[in-house]
């Protein structure tokens, strides 16, 4: 089964520390969250999974504006919520042809650290997903994404455990990185069944948390000739 791609729809999560029960009944049985909880993520390097993580994805703005503010009302009366919302739109979302691993390094190195908090930096404006099957995927190529500054998680799904690397920022670190992972991917290959994609922070609302508790996210990135 191939990965499905869905550019220019929103996507709205729920990540949460705690949350409550009240909440996550309300998102799943009157907004239609769907549960998309990490399993774990690759030994060794740092992780920043939540603890939960509830995905909905809507096709058209209105109807994302409207689910954004019935949820944040929901959200607004439960004391005990410690977590974020968050609003995205995807401008890109594709795929990534699956060809044998070539052996090559990766043309970039990313260095990271966690927003500040200031009135610039309260949260990220954007990230890249790269998204593909765990066991399938050459494990060469996976050390190495990861060894280059991406952090990642599993996630479980319907044919099989798959791997999604990230790397969180600012547009203008994301977007150039975007297109450099791109390029790495297409000539060296090793991920099957694999998505890449940009997720655009349009809303978000953080609950008991400060930035600081936030994802890292891009503080430089170096770029190498291969």
């Amino acid at each position: 089964m191939k990965e499905q791609t869905q550019p220019n729809i929103f996507h709205i999560h729920i990540d949460a520390t705690h949350l409550p029960v009240k909440l996550e009944e309300f998102a799943r049985k009157s907004l239609g969250f769907v549960n998309t909880d990490f399993s774990g993520h690759p030994e060794g390097f740092s992780h920043f999974e939540p603890d939960r993580h509830l995905t909905l994805k809507i096709e058209t703005k209105p109807q994302f504006i409207e689910t954004w503010n019935r949820l944040v009302s929901k959200a607004d009366q439960c004391s005990d919520f410690v977590g974020y919302l968050e609003g995205e739109y995807v401008p890109i979302d594709e795929v990534i042809p699956y060809k044998t691993f070539e052996e090559s390094a990766v043309p970039f190195k990313i260095l990271r650290r966690v927003l500040d908090g200031s009135i610039d930096e309260q949260f990220r404006q954007t990230e890249l997903h790269l998204t593909f099957d765990k066991d399938v995927s050459a494990p060469v190529q996976i050390d190495r994404l990861l060894e280059s500054g991406l952090y990642g998680a599993f996630i479980p799904k319907k044919h099989g455990t798959f791997v999604v690397l990230t790397a969180q920022g600012f547009v203008r670190d994301i977007s150039p990185l975007y297109e450099q992972l791109k390029k790495y991917l297409l000539e060296t290959g090793g991920v099957f069944n694999c998505t890449l994609k940009e997720e655009r922070a349009i809303k978000f609302k953080l609950y008991g948390l400060s930035p600081s508790h936030l994802p890292e996210v891009v503080s430089e990135i170096s770029y190498f000739v291969t």
